[in-house]
C-alpha cells in the first residue's frame, strides 16, 4: 500500500527558504505540494438558505515543468465528485479550465499570461444551486454557464490543490503567487467586480450605509465570510481570517521536497 505524508507547514521550517525581516511581504510563492485547507462550505455561510457564492483570488503564475493542471481551488464531496473547481492549463498560458459538476468547460483569454509571474489577475468565482456559475478574469467574463447549478455545502474549501476532505485526493498543487483570496455569501455584481479591479486595495466605492435614523443598511459587504492576506513579516501554519469570522486557513505541504515561500511580489 502507497503511504502519503503530509506536514503542518510550522512542523518544518527547516526546509523552508525564509529571508525573515521585519517588512511585511505580500504574497505566498506556491512551488507545488503545497496547499491551504479552510473550512467546509456549510460551516461557512451566513444562514441556512445562504447558497450564493463569490470566491475571488488575486493571483499570478510561473511557467511549469509539470503535466499536471495546477489547481486554483477545489471543492470535492464525500463522494469524491468534483462539484467545483478551477485550474490553468500547464501548457497553454492563456488557458483556463473550469470542472463543475464533473464536466469540464475551458476557456482562452488573450489577455492571460499564466508565465508571467510579475502579473496578478483578479479571479472571480460565482456559483450558486440556483443561480449557476459564472467567472471573471479581472472585468472579463470567461464563463457563463446558468444551467450549471452548484451545490457544495458538504465540501470543503481547498485551495492550491484538487483534494478532498479526507486527502485521498490530493494532487494537482499550485504553482505561483497568491496574494489575497476572498469569500463573499452572495453573488457580487459586474459593478463590484469591475470596481475591484480598478482599486484592488478596495471593496466597494462606497463603504457603508445608514438609514435616517442613522442605523446601518445591509449591503452585500456585509456577506464577506473570509478574507485571507499574506501580508506577513514570517511564515506561519496559520493564515488567519480578516473577516471576523474565525474562518483560519491552514497551510501544509506534502511532504519535505516541497516548500512555500513569502514573496514580496503583489498587486501593483
Amino acid at each position: 500500500m502507497k503511504i502519503f505524508k503530509w506536514f503542518i507547514l510550522i512542523l518544518f521550517f527547516s526546509c523552508i527558504d525564509v529571508i525573515t525581516q521585519t517588512s511585511f511581504y505580500h504574497s505566498l510563492y506556491f512551488q507545488g505540494g503545497s496547499w491551504m485547507e479552510i473550512a467546509k462550505m456549510d460551516s461557512m455561510k451566513m444562514g441556512e438558505t445562504n447558497n450564493d457564492y463569490t470566491l475571488q483570488f488575486w493571483v499570478s503564475g510561473v511557467e511549469v515543468d509539470t503535466n499536471e493542471a495546477p489547481a486554483f481551488f477545489s471543492l470535492i464531496d464525500p463522494k469524491d465528485n468534483i462539484k467545483l473547481a478551477l485550474f490553468r492549463d500547464p501548457h497553454e498560458p492563456s488557458s483556463i479550465n473550469t470542472v463543475v459538476n464533473s464536466a469540464l468547460i475551458n476557456a482562452t483569454m488573450n489577455e492571460l499570461d499564466w508565465h508571467d509571474s510579475n502579473e496578478f489577475y483578479l479571479i472571480s468565482i460565482l456559483f450558486s444551486d440556483s443561480l449557476g456559475l459564472k467567472g471573471y478574469v479581472d472585468s472579463t467574463i470567461f464563463l457563463d454557464e446558468a444551467n450549471h447549478l452548484v451545490k457544495v455545502g458538504d465540501t470543503k474549501l481547498m485551495i492550491g490543490t484538487k483534494a478532498n476532505e479526507e486527502r485521498t485526493i490530493l494532487e494537482n498543487f499550485w504553482h505561483g503567487y497568491m496574494n489575497e483570496i476572498r469569500l463573499w455569501n452572495t453573488w457580487l455584481s459586474d459593478s463590484t467586480i469591475q470596481f475591484q479591479v480598478a482599486h484592488p486595495d478596495k471593496f466597494s466605492e462606497f463603504y457603508r450605509y445608514t438609514d435616517a435614523d442613522g442605523e446601518k443598511i445591509m449591503t452585500y459587504l456585509d456577506s464577506l465570510i473570509g478574507i485571507w492576506r499574506f501580508n506577513l513579516s514570517e511564515l506561519t501554519a496559520t493564515i488567519a481570517d480578516e473577516s471576523g469570522y474565525g474562518h483560519d486557513g491552514i497551510i501544509y505541504t506534502y511532504d519535505r521536497n516541497y516548500s512555500i515561500e513569502l514573496s514580496e511580489k503583489g498587486i501593483q
